[in-house]
């Protein structure tokens, strides 16, 4: 039989378990592309009946870069925010449901981004991320660290956030 096990970490982070991961297959479920992420924006069941402006689903794909769970997170705090609208105006998101829903998605979220900065960088590596997310001129004592940073899918390799809503949640 098989065990699917799923997480943020990568393996090398539980080196203690190593002995018992000795047969564990990786498999690195990465960032979808544009085209998946406005699948799963407007298609995530059969007969979903919203639908998104286009500039809203671009908006979602700006705020995400595609990733899974925050596409997830997002679009069911815009489908909250809809089905709190009147009856006329719950069929169509637009710009302005997709950026309303931001801050409530950082905050029912919060699991995910305290995971990614009390547990998957180091506190240099969080200030720094503070720093540049706030726009701050921040200085890097170890050169490694953006490295690792990128490794981690956190940044791009020009220094910037690969995703928005990651850097929103750095800049509170």
């Amino acid at each position: 039989f098989k065990v699917l096990l799923s997480g943020s970490h990568t393996l090398a982070a539980f080196h203690r378990w190593s002995s018992y991961l000795i047969n564990v297959q990786l498999v690195h479920i990465g960032f979808l592309s544009e085209a998946e992420t406005n699948q799963l924006v407007e298609r995530p069941v059969a007969g979903f009946a919203l639908r998104y402006e286009p500039a809203a689903r671009a908006r979602v794909w700006a705020l995400t870069s595609g990733h899974p769970f925050l596409v997830q997170l997002l679009c069911a705090e815009v489908v909250a925010l809809k089905n709190e609208q009147p009856p006329d105006q719950r069929r169509l998101a637009t710009v302005a449901d997709v950026e309303t829903a931001v801050l409530p998605a950082l905050e029912h979220g919060s699991f995910f981004f305290a995971d990614l900065a009390q547990n998957q960088v180091s506190e240099a590596g969080r200030a720094f991320l503070q720093g540049v997310a706030r726009g701050e001129e921040t200085a890097v004592a170890d050169p490694s660290l953006i490295n690792q940073l990128v490794a981690q899918e956190i940044l791009q390799p020009n220094g910037t956030f690969r995703v928005e809503l990651v850097r929103r949640w750095f800049a509170l």
